[in-house]
């Protein structure tokens, strides 16, 4: 009974050491990245840090408040522009600051962008010129402003001004309420509207620079100068540790308690100093390992856990509970790291410069001068660090050596050993640049047996399998299967395989042993070698995680049956859980490590479950597995800001959702975007405010609207949409962590009006105009109708007309014809008429001489009878004048000739006898008066006569023309 219980007892204390030995190492340098004033584009100095409730940080900078979102840097300027010197975030998203005579609020305007609001008109006149505001706290509904003389209570609008009297050095937020500092050495509490002493000579003769709740009721108080104290049931005491001396000496600038429970103190002249739950300092980071500078102004722990530094030059943020870590064995040289072992008690750590050593152990104290220690006479590449039996081997770019704590001794002059294998306890192998060479033990030391022929290739890669083969991967090659027995130790079986016995290539072809069987990595993913069929078929189990395509470089089994992996850029670990019958694969990638492997010389070497090295570009890296995120996991995706790009680009949204006063990190209803038509090029600007890992965070996003579709995951943070339509539009955005966790979607409204021509107003304007234009083509059509009907009525009667014409113009062609026959008539009927007259004229000529004749012959006849006969002719002749006086014969002739002529003589002359209208016949006639005398049987002066006294009786003046006036009668 007594024997079981001693056992119980030996198996519980093993049980215990294996677990306290296998707890995560405070190895390494955790990441640290660094932000200069070139990339936040600010003042150089940065005093204090806050963040909100959407992740965002805040920092007082020297140029303003300077903000950060994960993505983006901003700074916007207080009233005066000068230091900003105090920073903090109230309840409510209202950013509070403090500067150089100024104070006041940040808040987002209608838009979402931060405007400052100044509080320096609420203070009283003469209390006005005040200098820097260093501290900012809040306690219950009140504000205060802590200057080096007063302090400013602002609450509803109004400020009060607190004056305790003396330097004030500064003034701490507490679980007590607000803590005021007061001539170095004396403490003041805030109660009940008033500063009270509560401490005299609290036992420090520095300036406070922080206070943190602490286990139960405690609080931490960090001084300047010195140390540490606690606050704890109305006592002040100093807070011991190992390295109060050291402490005092840096000068505490700033304090921070930590989510996991340690305690970060950043000083002014070493860094940062990070203390653990044992008081002892966990980490120390200084420039020499990472950071910007020494001196430190402020410490912040954001939400998630990860420490801000802000620093005399810089910001600069490490992540102290990240699972990985980087270790430089080497220091400033930072070679590249190749193998890693513990054994004798020490971890050895192989790089291309020689093998370094430390204890292994629990805790490395990072005061200790240098954890590694160089081994003498290893300076040159290392391959590899290999335990066979009790035995540490070195495998050497000159040779293989043995390894016994600082010191080497040779065991090989062959030079470029990579590895070695266990054939058995008395044989081993050892892989060479130019093929194997066969090591035999004598006493406890190996020595070389001979040099093996059969295989004359480099021989790296080598494992041995469950069978006792031994498989050595050539990566231009192929690959070898080795067989090798004790009875013919000087002979090697060496079979030869390359893609005609199933291999995807000949080249890239790695081997793992796999618990205990001989896996392959290749271009094609994973492959295993069935002897039955003496060639390499895929194993599925692996390639159904890692994929088929994948070229896979590395396997590694830990100690609990996990594998790493190697898989083209991708590094990662399956985590098996094994339920007897199944087994169950999970697996994790670690993004991180990616692009920091030695490519073609991938080196994992798992100490335990919790510690873990692997090989880097620059010494190795740590990964402890126990590191646990103590800080809030929650992963928001920020929609930074919104521009429209037009003519010029414009902010339409600055980041923050404000609603019914307070900062939201959704839309609300009040928020709703309406955009102009012209506004329809939109780029949209987010960001994850994961701190911890930033690289490794993928966006996706979609505009419902135009596409319901999500796009695929990537990094970018930025997306422009272009020529958006008129309409209603709802853009979102969601963020994954590289373990799959997503966040919540970030959604963004807005509408784009129409353009004036595409408005209900244009519509409706449209629409009338529509029906005016389709009256007006109804008028149009009817008038053209009308136009058409009067066109063709015109076109009819124009033919009537021509028809008319026509016909008309056939009677007057028949009446000229008659009128050119009636002139014809007329004109041959004048002729006759002055013909006959001419006769009538030259017979009366003739008459008249042969009258005068007679007359003559009468007057000188003397015998009677012959004047009687004479005189008998002369009355003869002058009967025939009578007869030719015939007027009406005459007439009847001359009126139809000339149409009525006498008949309208008559009528307008009536006045005139016959002898005149004979007289105006002869005229008419346009006789001259010679050849009228005849025709009226007158002289010549008769006729003249004749034509005064007609003149007369008609009434013509003496200027007219008788013989006109007659012919236009």
């Amino acid at each position: 009974m007594q024997n079981r219980f001693v056992l119980l007892f030996f198996l519980l204390l093993v049980c215990a050491v294996r677990i306290s030995l296998a707890q995560g190492v405070n190895l390494g340098v955790p990441p640290i990245r660094n932000f200069s004033k070139k990339m936040y584009k600010a003042g150089t100095q940065n005093w204090d840090a806050a963040q909100d409730s959407r992740g965002v940080l805040f920092f007082a900078n020297n140029e303003g408040l300077l903000q950060y979102d994960g993505s983006t840097w901003q700074c916007h300027a207080v009233a005066n522009k000068t230091v900003v010197r105090s920073v903090a975030v109230a309840p409510n998203g209202r950013i509070f600051v403090g500067a150089q005579s100024e104070f006041g609020y940040f808040f987002p305007d209608q838009n979402g962008q931060l405007r400052y609001h100044s509080l320096v008109h609420l203070l009283p006149n003469d209390q006005r010129n005040f200098e820097d505001v260093w501290d900012i706290a809040f306690w219950e509904d009140a504000v205060f402003f802590r200057t080096n003389q007063t302090v400013f209570k602002y609450t509803a609008n109004q400020i009060r001004v607190h004056a305790p009297g003396g330097m004030l050095t500064a003034m701490l937020p507490t679980s007590r309420g607000i803590v005021l500092q007061q001539n170095i050495n004396t403490l003041l509490h805030y109660e009940n509207g008033q500063f009270k002493s509560i401490f005299e000579n609290a036992g420090w003769s520095s300036a406070l620079t922080g206070a943190m709740a602490w286990e139960n009721d405690t609080i931490l108080l960090s001084t300047l100068k010195n140390g540490l104290f606690y606050w704890l049931n109305g006592a002040l005491n100093p807070w011991t540790t190992p390295q109060d001396a050291q402490l005092q000496n840096s000068r505490i600038y700033s304090a921070t308690a930590l989510p996991n429970g340690q305690l970060a103190l950043g000083t002014s002249l070493d860094g940062l100093l990070v203390l653990d739950e044992k008081r002892r300092i966990l980490r120390h980071l200084t420039k020499k390992n990472g950071l910007q500078n020494n001196n430190i102004l402020h410490t912040f722990a954001d939400r998630a856990g990860n420490l801000w530094l802000g620093l005399d030059s810089g910001i600069d943020c490490t992540v102290l509970d990240a699972p990985f870590t980087t270790v430089i064995p080497d220091g400033d040289l930072q070679g590249t790291g190749y193998a890693a072992t513990i054994a004798q008690g020490h971890l050895f750590l192989g790089v291309s410069n020689g093998v370094y050593s430390t204890p292994w152990q629990p805790y490395f104290n990072p005061e200790s001068p240098s954890f590694f220690q160089k081994i003498k006479s290893t300076d040159g590449q290392v391959w590899a660090l290999n335990t066979i039996g009790d035995v540490l081997l070195l495998g050497h770019h000159e040779g293989a050596f043995r390894l016994n704590g600082l010191s080497n001794t040779a065991i090989s002059t062959v030079p470029g050993a990579w590895t070695f294998v266990a054939l058995s306890d008395e044989y081993m192998l050892g892989g060479t640049y130019s093929g194997l060479v066969l090591y035999q033990k004598r006493g406890n030391e190996w020595v070389v047996d001979q040099k093996l022929d059969g295989l004359n290739e480099s021989c790296r890669i080598m494992i041995k399998d469950q069978d006792g083969a031994v498989w050595v991967a050539h990566p231009y090659r192929g690959v070898y299967r080795v067989l090798w027995s004790p009875a013919q130790k000087s002979k090697l079986d060496v079979q030869f395989f390359n893609t005609a016995h199933g291999l995807p290539s000949n080249l890239n072809n790695f081997v793992f042993s796999i618990a205990g069987k001989a896996v392959f990595g290749t271009e094609r993913g994973v492959f295993r070698f069935d002897l039955a069929q003496n060639r390499f078929v895929p194993d599925t189990d692996f390639n159904r995680v890692l994929g088929n395509n994948q070229h896979v470089k590395l396997l590694k089994e830990d100690t609990e049956g996990n594998i790493w992996y190697v898989a083209g850029r991708e590094v990662g670990m399956l985590l098996v859980d094994d339920f007897g019958l199944k087994k169950e694969v999970q697996k994790r990638i670690f993004p991180e490590l990616s692009e920091k492997m030695v490519s073609g010389f991938e080196f994992i070497y798992p100490v335990d479950r919790d510690n873990v090295f692997l090989g880097a570009e620059q010494g190795f890296v740590h990964f402890n597995a126990s590191a646990k995120n103590a800080g809030d996991t929650l992963l928001q995706v920020v929609l930074s800001s919104v521009h429209a790009s037009s003519t010029r680009d414009s902010m339409l949204f600055g980041g923050y959702f404000v609603e019914n006063g307070q900062v939201q990190n959704q839309q609300g209803n009040s928020n709703s975007i309406v955009l102009n038509a012209q506004l329809n090029n939109l780029r949209f600007v987010f960001s994850a405010t994961d701190f911890k890992e930033p690289a490794f965070v993928q966006y996706r996003f979609r505009l419902i609207g135009l596409n319901r579709t999500w796009s695929d995951w990537s990094g970018e943070s930025i997306q422009n949409f272009t020529n958006l339509g008129p309409g209603k539009y709802t853009f979102e955005v969601q963020a994954r962590r590289k373990d799959g966790r997503e966040s919540a979607v970030t959604a963004y409204s807005f509408r784009i009006r129409p353009p004036w021509y595409a408005s209900t107003a244009a519509m409706v304007l449209y629409a009338l105009v529509f029906l005016g234009l389709f009256v007006g083509f109804l008028f149009q059509q009817q008038r053209k109708f009308e136009q058409e009907k009067e066109k063709l009525t015109v076109e009819h009667l124009q033919k009537a007309a021509e028809q008319q014409r026509e016909v008309e113009r056939s009677k007057a062609a028949v009446t000229e014809i008659q009128h050119e026959k009636l002139e014809a008539e007329i004109q041959f009927k004048n002729q006759e008429l002055a013909s006959a007259t001419m006769h009538l004229v030259q017979k009366g000529e003739i008459l008249l001489t042969v009258q005068a004749h007679l007359d003559h012959i009468l007057k000188n006849a003397t015998t009677p009878t012959v004047k009687k006969e004479i005189q008998q002719v002369l009355n003869l002749l002058n009967y025939d004048a009578k007869l030719d006086e015939d007027w009406e014969q005459f007439s009847f002739h001359f009126d139809q000739v000339h149409v009525h002529f006498l008949q309208r003589l008559r009528e307008q002359y009536p006045q005139l006898s016959a002898h005149d209208h004979k007289l105006c016949a002869y005229l008419r006639m346009n006789l001259s008066t010679k050849e009228i005398a005849p025709l009226m049987n007158v002289s010549v002066r008769g006729v003249e006569a004749s034509r005064y006294r007609l003149r007369k009786k008609m009434g013509l003046p003496n200027d007219a023309n008788l013989t006109e006036v007659i012919l236009a009668l």
